[in-house]
């Protein structure tokens, strides 16, 4: 049975005396026990390949505080105007639940973009797409992500469609791409692209502290709030001096901020989107190999050495956790090829263990959930309305999608959400449905079926909305799985072996209390 809802404040005055406690008692005992200690100014960042609930939470775990993730512009545009937005919408809710600010980088080119294989990072044909790309997202991510990167490494013929890197049409880009920013969300910041630390002056590579020159020399100035940085340290301790073994160490970007000094922009801070030390490393790179503990040492010493000298400097983001697909860059990992921690991980952790401040702020979001819980119902979007999934083998025109992950036949798809407390109770499960056709479609919530099935439904191609009941015990604290899947056609409408049923649904929602 639902119970009765009262307002939240007029109700429960032992809601307001709570409140009080915590404020008038918890708080000023928990400033007194941490005197004049207060909250970092550098940011502590892991760059994530796949920010799933696990990478997610172990980023969480070790103690950072930022994290920096591609969405990648062929993943998200593949077809002009196509947009598919499941997995940044579950990175972004899922770093909000872990209450890890994000950063997100926007490169990588889809096909109809630009004139390029995809096995390098070219720059589009046509800048104007790129900044609509780029205004599509700042515009649905509004005041949840922290800022974005503008590209890649652009100072590297790689990341620049293989031809000679070019910094003012770099700057052009960049300035479509702010203006894009911050025309859909003006507090968002705009970080240049991480440039690669590198001594080259050929049509493979530029010296980045050149390439910073000629951007400025462009007009760069104005169109970013962020320096980005890739400083890596390459074989050399964080402590390395500046200028020694070519320039070729992570006290390289101090070059850079004096170059921004010169050029009136010394107040703007820097950002290592990326840096780290390898364990493995590949071919021309393996002399930059160290040691599991020296990886660990180093790491933990950048982070020292930057909060102790270069106060511009604003964060520092570790390359990179682990557990993705590209197994290149293993060697920078944080986690081993089993997925467990490196001696990096456990150093970081134990570098980075929250303050008293830090376990305070953390208080207060449990707080907050309590009176979310307690004010009213809640609502959780598993699947947005404009992300449509198609399930089954054949692919029709409009209003029909492309089958999910272009795969034929697409037989289920999976989602992921995150719920601060399901309570005790029952939870609804609300979605939009379009022409399901057989008895085998059902929807699953943590691997329990929920019943009816799907009901059959006509040929009008129209959406309907049906919600079932998730029973008490389903739901746990944190990533809760949302699955889809369906069965064979009906054997009238079977001309094959294997012919599955078509059908589309958006809008999941999961929801209790107040619709």
């Amino acid at each position: 049975m639902r119970r009765l809802r009262v307002p939240a404040w007029s109700a429960s005055p032992l809601r307001v005396s709570l409140i009080l406690v915590i404020t008038l008692v918890l708080v000023p005992a928990t400033l007194r026990a941490a005197g004049s200690t207060s909250m970092p100014a550098l940011q502590r960042a892991v760059h994530l390949l796949n920010a799933d609930a696990r990478t997610l939470r172990l980023a969480h775990d070790a103690g950072f505080d930022t994290v920096v993730q591609l969405f990648g512009w062929r993943q998200i545009e593949p077809t002009q105007g196509e947009y598919h937005w499941q997995y940044p919408d579950e990175v972004v809710q899922g770093a909000g639940y872990y209450g890890l600010k994000l950063v997100v980088r926007l490169d990588q080119h889809p096909q109809w973009a630009a004139a390029a294989p995809l096995s390098v990072n070219a720059p589009p044909e046509n800048i104007a797409d790129y900044a609509h790309f780029v205004g599509r997202v700042a515009t649905r991510y509004r005041g949840r992500v922290l800022g974005y990167v503008i590209w890649n490494e652009p100072n590297l013929s790689s990341d620049w469609g293989g031809r000679r890197p070019d910094p003012a049409a770099y700057v052009a880009l960049l300035k479509a791409a702010y203006q894009a920013v911050k025309g859909a969300d003006l507090h968002a910041l705009v970080i240049s692209a991480g440039l690669a630390s590198t001594d080259d002056q050929s049509a493979t590579a530029l010296d980045d502290r050149a390439y910073l020159e000629a951007m400025y020399g462009a007009g760069a100035g104005g169109y970013f709030d962020v320096l980005g940085a890739h400083p890596y340290g390459f074989a050399y301790s964080p402590d390395d001096p500046r200028g020694a073994h070519q320039g070729l160490n992570m006290a390289r970007v101090a070059d850079l901020h004096d170059i921004m000094a010169r050029h009136g922009d010394g107040a703007k801070p820097v950002w290592a989107t990326e840096m780290g030390w390898t364990v493995d490393g590949k071919g021309a790179s393996a002399w930059q190999t160290v040691s599991e503990q020296q990886q660990a040492n180093y790491l933990a010493g950048a982070f020292t050495r930057a909060g102790r000298d270069w106060p511009w400097l604003g964060m520092l983001s570790v390359w990179n956790l682990g557990d993705g697909a590209d197994k290149a860059w293993d060697g920078y990992n944080l986690l081993d090829a089993a997925g467990g921690p490196r001696p990096a991980y456990r150093t970081l952790q134990q570098l980075f263990r929250p303050s008293q401040i830090a376990q305070l702020f953390g208080l207060g979001s449990v707080l907050r959930g309590w009176l979310e819980r307690e004010q009213g119902g809640e609502r959780y979007q598993v699947l947005a309305g404009d992300a449509v999934i198609h399930l089954g083998h054949r692919e029709y025109s409009a209003p029909w999608v492309p089958l999910y992950g272009a795969n034929s036949p697409s037989t289920h798809w999976q989602g992921t959400v995150y719920i601060k407390d399901p309570g005790t109770g029952s939870w609804n499960l609300t979605m939009r449905l379009m022409q399901s056709n057989a008895w085998g479609n059902f929807i699953w919530v943590n691997g329990q079926r929920l019943d009816p099935a799907f009901p059959l439904e006509d040929y009008s191609n129209s959406w309907v909305a049906y919600t079932w009941q998730v029973p008490a015990g389903v739901l746990q604290a944190g990533p809760n799985q949302v699955k889809v899947t369906v069965g064979e056609a009906l054997p009238l409408l079977q001309d094959s072996p294997i012919n599955w049923d078509d059908l589309q649904f958006k809008d999941i929602v999961l929801w209790h209390g107040a619709p």
